[in-house]
């Protein structure tokens, strides 16, 4: 049966697939943010240890976003998508045993190889299937996803933990079987890349395949999730730090609950802006998400906790509707063929962008909560200013493409 007919006929399902097999991903990935406040104690986990940690995942993203961000256009999204399963799976065996620092590194490495592939043929596969009556619902939930994902399994580890409802390895023994039921569903969904499109030869190179037409929107784009992704990448490694600075005490539901607090906001933002003018949200939004950002980081030197809720609370919900905003922008008139070049290459530019940071405090041995603070304040001031100048000289002077964002 001709691929277009299948893929008619399929469609509701495997948009599902798509959307629930990035979800679970995600949400696997976030069972360590929660878990560090439990590995911080029973590993010996040093500042450089909880930031190699993050940088591990952002690693493995940026190995797969690098190397195999286009595998999906020679295998097809469904191969690619159940690589991404399996090496979640993987990850999941190694941190239901671990003992020691390396082993989390490794499984860490393996879940950002798992997201990676998910941020470049996982995504796609959504847009591909997105509903033909609300085609901007499938770009929404490709940005709001992660975040989703992000959230409950964060918020349900948390509690489980904190509440010993399971045991850390029975978690992620359980975590394993949820995986095979996403294997299960895309198996039975339909596939939208035919085999061979590119060749093996081509697709292995890398290659950041963002159209000439694109390029000064994948900037505002990339600088958009940046910002974002920074701030959630130092809250996955330091919530339980900052726990400590804010509350005076930590355990794995306060870890989860300020990462959620971030992250919920986030992702419910990210879908309720699908539907407004991306450029004037961009505009608005990333003005918003750099003063609570600021606020945020002046709030942990302080000790203020509720202006520390209100300041992670904000920066979440600016961030999420940015990446939702700028996303749209990119992907506004892009083709089948493009989309996973171009996804890829806006991902890896914010796993290196997010997790430069971390890589930077890994170094640093003795740096201190404040030093962290007005490093990332100077590194979203600087965001701030990449989105909007990049913006307005888009409007003064547009090209084809651009100018139908202007227009809308």
């Amino acid at each position: 049966m001709h691929l277009s007919k299948l893929t008619e006929q399929g469609r509701s399902l495997s948009f599902f697939t798509a959307v629930s097999s990035l979800i679970v991903t995600f949400a696997v990935a976030s069972f360590a943010i929660p878990m560090m406040a439990i590995w911080t104690d029973s590993h010996h986990l040093s500042t450089a240890n909880i930031a190699n940690t993050v940088l591990s995942y952002f690693v493995g993203c940026m190995v797969a976003l690098l190397l195999f961000s286009r595998l999906s256009n020679f295998l097809g999204r469904k191969p690619v998508v159940s690589i991404s399963l399996l090496l979640s799976i993987t990850a999941s065996l190694l941190f239901a045993y671990s003992t020691v620092a390396n082993e989390l590194y490794v499984a860490r490495f393996l879940q950002g190889l798992a997201c990676g592939l998910a941020s470049s043929a996982g995504m796609a596969w959504v847009v591909d299937n997105s509903p033909k009556s609300s085609t901007w619902l499938g770009t929404a939930l490709t940005a709001a996803s992660p975040n989703i994902g992000l959230s409950v399994g964060c918020l349900l580890t948390g509690f489980i933990v904190a509440y010993r409802f399971l045991s850390p390895k029975l978690l992620f023994e359980l975590s394993i079987v949820l995986l095979c039921l996403c294997l299960i569903l895309v198996f039975l969904s339909n596939e939208t890349m035919r085999f061979n499109t590119e060749s093996l030869t081509k697709v292995l190179v890398p290659k950041f395949a963002v159209p000439k037409r694109l390029k000064r929107i994948f900037v505002v784009s990339a600088a958009g999730f940046v910002g974002s992704w920074g701030v959630g990448a130092i809250l996955q490694g330091f919530s339980a730090r900052y726990a400590i600075e804010i509350f005076g005490k930590t355990d794995a539901l306060l870890t989860a609950l300020i990462y959620l607090l971030f992250i919920m906001p986030n992702a419910m933002m990210g879908i309720i802006v699908g539907k407004f003018d991306p450029v004037r949200t961009t505009l608005l939004l990333i003005s918003i998400f750099t003063v609570a950002a600021l606020s945020l980081f002046l709030c942990i030197h302080f000790k203020s906790t509720l202006l520390f809720i209100l300041s992670v609370f904000f920066t979440g919900m600016a961030g999420g509707g940015v990446v939702t905003a700028t996303l749209r922008l990119l992907l506004w008139d892009s083709t089948l063929k493009e989309r996973a070049g171009i996804i890829a290459a806006l991902y890896f530019c914010s796993y290196v962008g997010s997790g430069a940071p971390n890589f930077i405090i890994g170094r640093m041995s003795n740096i201190t909560l404040d030093e962290i603070g007005i490093g990332f304040s100077m590194w979203v001031l600087l965001v701030w200013i990449i989105v909007v100048t990049t913006l307005l000289r888009m409007k003064k002077s547009p090209n084809e493409a651009e100018s139908l964002r202007f227009k809308r």
